[in-house]
């Protein structure tokens, strides 16, 4: 009886343990066949894409953007909005934002250490083969006419900068039927308390091969009662190379 009891304990302790390895296995499968479905094969940590589109707000209003990226870690965007001319720039964890004033704002730390561009979904699984991606298969959800196999990816070797692991975590909702990333779900931080989060969402649609790599031309971003409409006009990839100096924050 005591053999037997201590058999039990013993298998109590390791099911944990081998079920989180089994979801890491099958995530990083389902990851794997994503990556290679949406062609993100063609693109490297220096490849230059610029894309412009116009936001669509719920008031009906389009507001013309561009973005402009190289790799994972760099991003500029330019934003009309009616207050003015907003630049945004997102380099190797740092970013700020430039205003038409002249004012340059710099952004929380707890929010870029780990940002990336998300308008491309290759953008946010680029790391996987290089090992710079944790992922965790968490469930399948049934929709019309698709299952979708639900992962959640955590940029690997990561330390628990001031608790922050929860936010850093992003879930992927992968199209079992062409292996198309179809959402995005993340927490944002308020810049001034990174203690007060709130969740985003981004829905795929609407993809295009542009040189052999998967775009969604059509996003469309929740968070509580806002939501807009990101339409792509023009992806380009192997574009010139932006330019992602930061004016503050070195």
């Amino acid at each position: 009886m005591r053999f037997a009891s201590s058999l039990v304990i013993v298998v109590s302790l390791l099911l944990p343990v081998y079920s989180q390895t089994a979801a890491q296995n099958q995530g990083k499968d389902i990851l794997q066949h994503s990556f290679a479905a949406m062609g993100c094969g063609n693109l490297g940590t220096e490849t230059p894409i610029s894309v412009t589109g116009n936001l669509n707000l719920s008031d009906g209003a389009a507001i013309p953007l561009t973005i402009a990226s190289q790799g994972d870690d760099r991003l500029r965007s330019e934003l009309d909005t009616p207050k003015g001319h907003k630049t945004t720039v997102i380099n190797a964890g740092r970013g700020e934002i430039r205003h038409s004033s002249g004012k340059v704002q710099k952004l929380a730390g707890h929010n870029t250490s780990h940002q990336h561009p998300m308008h491309i979904p290759c953008l946010v699984v680029l790391g996987h083969p290089s090992g710079r991606l944790e992922a965790t298969f968490l469930r399948s959800d049934a929709g019309a006419g698709d299952v979708a196999d639900v992962v959640e990816i955590l940029p690997a070797h990561h330390t628990d900068h001031k608790g922050l692991i929860a936010q850093m975590k992003e879930t992927l909702w992968i199209s079992r039927e062409n292996g198309y990333v179809t959402k995005l779900q993340y927490k944002n931080m308020a810049e001034q308390d990174p203690n007060e989060t709130y969740t985003v969402t981004i829905e795929y649609s609407d993809y295009r091969l542009i040189d052999g790599v998967a775009v969604p031309f059509q996003q469309v971003t929740r968070s509580g009662d806002v939501a807009f409409t990101l339409r792509l006009t023009s992806v380009r990839i192997n574009a010139p190379a932006a330019n992602f100096t930061l004016e503050v924050g070195q």
